[in-house]
């Protein structure tokens, strides 16, 4: 009967080291792996929300459908375009944390963050960065559904009417260059849904579009893929002077001050 107790006690001790042991590598690995596989292949985000500082910058990235890959991989995608970065999480100091990295010729750079996640569930992921120059705060949130264009300073407005329809470049100069003749023949299309198509002939690329105010200055951004001479019109154009068939933009580069001059007409 000694024997068979002993026998007990020796298989249930070692039943409960065991036991204790799978704990600790759930525990130790918990709080990264899960958050992992809640994004990954989580489906479609929008950015709902970037206030950079107090300025509200959502309107730049409003059109884009974001995706959570796997290999950390995130993609940003508006009609043709796509922008590819890498995500992770990270535990820093005890807060959970997302971290993403996008190139830095683009808009999508400036969300390149440790970013501390505030709320982080199927619908809604709001994330905050604070600077550790002068302690700003910059606000991250994505949804499932894209922002609402409602028309108001700083957001994205159709101008129907005007903006919408078919163009021609009649005159682009790139600083002193005159470069007008890269487009003649080119039709653009400014359509309703902020996509732009640039037919010549039977190539028609895409690409998208945007009208917002910046700082009381009404601006026509303008997108097309890195891939042929419709990447040069890709700049948050100053709207000079805008009519029924007339569209006159203008760019000052933010490195050496030369100005760019982009005119449209029906």
């Amino acid at each position: 009967m000694r024997s068979f107790l002993y026998g007990l006690i020796v298989l249930c001790l070692v039943f409960a080291a065991s036991c204790s042991k799978d704990d600790s590598l759930i525990d130790d690995n918990s709080n990264q792996s899960t958050e992992a596989r809640g994004l990954v292949d989580s489906g479609i985000w929008y950015v709902n929300l970037f206030s950079d500082d107090g300025n509200d910058q959502t309107d730049y990235f409003s059109l884009y459908q974001v995706k959570f890959l796997t290999n950390n991989v995130i993609t940003a995608t508006s009609g043709n375009t796509v922008i590819s970065g890498n995500w992770s999480n990270i535990t820093d100091s005890g807060k959970k944390k997302l971290v993403l990295s996008f190139p830095a010729n683009n808009h999508f750079d400036e969300l390149s963050e440790d970013w501390e996640i505030v709320i982080n569930n199927n619908n809604n992921i709001k994330l905050k960065h604070i600077s550790g120059g002068n302690g700003g705060t910059d606000l991250l949130e994505l949804g499932r559904n894209p922002l609402a264009i409602n028309g108001n300073n700083g957001t994205t407005t159709n101008n129907s009417g005007t903006i919408t329809g078919q163009w021609k470049v009649t005159r682009y100069l790139d600083k002193d260059r005159d470069r007008t003749s890269y487009y003649a023949g080119v039709s653009f299309d400014f359509k309703s849904a902020q996509v732009i198509t640039a037919t010549k002939g039977t190539s028609i690329t895409n690409g998208t579009w945007r009208s917002y105010s910046d700082s009381g200055t009404q601006k026509l951004d303008i997108t097309f893929p890195a891939a042929n001479k419709l990447y040069e019109l890709n700049e948050d154009w100053e709207i000079i002077s805008q009519t029924t068939n007339s569209i006159q933009l203008k760019n000052v580069s933010g490195g050496n001050g030369g100005i760019s001059y982009l005119d449209f007409n029906k």
